[in-house]
């Protein structure tokens, strides 16, 4: 029984692991593909962001911050670290689990390329509206609608657990000049993933 257990973890484990190999690869399919598809043009000075409002966290939550990653958000808890690294870029994500081990919070990030960094510091809203289209596409997401976090342009979407389709998964894709960073919850409500949202914010060297 213990040994069912155990490679059942670890076939979980390769298929999360999966995951994050191939979202490395996403997000540079879709800067490169948003790039070209809008030219490289960078005219059109892009839109100033929304000013940040103060943060207001549910009680007990306490505030994460990654430097290295450019981000702060309060967590329900301690969130712990997962990384994948291999030749095609790198994906690090901070999640928290529930009561029952399974994971409700978490933020993830794929950082661009110094090169797209300084590329994309110029795009208007059309040239990152198409970088989210893409990587909407890419994700094979049908049904997503756009809108801001923290001020910067993101996409929305809903799905399922892979693990578990009964558990609703709640995504935001966060477009910024340093990288795409997702937000997602698990097995919460809207209102609770809301209040999560409402708590992310970029640090000021990640700003377009």
């Amino acid at each position: 029984m213990e040994k069912q257990e155990t490679t059942r973890k670890k076939n979980r484990f390769d298929m999360k692991r999966f995951f994050r190999r191939i979202s490395a690869v996403i997000a540079t399919m879709a800067f490169t593909i948003g790039l070209t598809a809008c030219g490289s043009s960078q005219s059109t000075a892009p839109s100033a962001n929304k000013a940040t409002s103060s943060v207001t966290a549910p009680q007990g939550w306490k505030k994460f911050t990654s430097k290295n990653l450019g981000y702060s958000v309060y967590f329900p808890g301690v969130p712990e670290k997962d990384t994948y690294k291999d030749p095609t870029g790198a994906y690090a994500r901070y999640s928290t689990v529930n009561d029952k081990d399974h994971i409700n919070y978490a933020v993830s990030v794929t950082k661009f390329t110094r090169k797209q960094v300084e590329d994309s510091k110029g795009f208007n809203d059309a040239q990152k509206r198409k970088v989210l289209t893409n990587v909407a596409r890419l994700l094979q997401i049908d049904k997503y609608s756009f809108t801001t976090v923290d001020g910067h342009m993101a996409i929305s979407y809903t799905g399922h657990d892979s693990e578990d389709s009964s558990v609703i998964m709640r995504r935001e894709v966060v477009y910024s000049s340093a990288g795409l960073y997702g937000l997602e919850s698990f097995g919460t409500s809207n209102s609770e993933y809301k209040q999560f949202v409402d708590t992310f914010r970029l640090s000021e060297d990640t700003q377009e």
